[in-house]
C-alpha cells in the first residue's frame, strides 16, 4: 500500500473565455457601429444630391415672364446650390428679388438680374 499514491485534488483551472467572448462581442458591435455611421453617411449625401439635382432642375425651367414666380421659385430652391463660392451672390441676388415678393402686382425682372440668375445657376 505504501506504493500506492493518494488522487490530488481538482485543481482550478484559469478560465478566461467569458473576457475574451465579451471582447469579441464588442468588437463585433463596434464594427456594426461604424459600418451603420458609414451607411446613414451615404444615405444623406444620396439625399443631398438628390436635392441638389432636383432644385437645379426647378430652377433650369424658370420662367422668366413671370416675376413674382420666379422670385419665389428661386428664394426656395437656390438655397440647395450655395456653397462658400457663390453665397455673395445668392445674397445680392435674393435681396434684388424682394422688390418682387409680398406685392399684388409686380413689374417684369431687369434683364440683369435676370442675367444674373443665369449666371448663378450656371456655376
Amino acid at each position: 500500500m505504501d506504493t500506492l499514491k493518494d488522487i490530488k485534488p481538482l485543481v482550478t483551472i484559469a478560465d478566461n473565455s467569458f473576457i475574451y467572448l465579451l471582447i469579441v462581442l464588442f468588437v463585433v458591435l463596434l464594427m456594426v457601429l461604424v459600418a451603420g455611421y458609414f451607411g446613414w453617411k451615404k444615405i444623406q449625401l444620396k439625399r443631398r444630391n438628390d436635392k441638389k439635382r432636383k432644385a437645379l432642375k426647378i430652377l433650369k425651367n424658370l420662367d422668366f415672364n413671370d416675376s413674382k414666380a420666379t422670385a419665389y421659385t428661386f428664394s426656395r430652391y437656390a438655397g440647395a446650390l450655395v456653397n462658400d463660392s457663390n453665397m455673395t451672390d445668392f445674397e445680392q441676388i435674393n435681396t434684388a428679388l424682394l422688390a418682387y415678393k409680398y406685392k399684388e402686382k409686380v413689374e417684369q425682372l431687369e434683364q440683369n438680374l435676370i442675367e444674373q440668375i443665369k449666371g448663378f445657376l450656371c456655376v
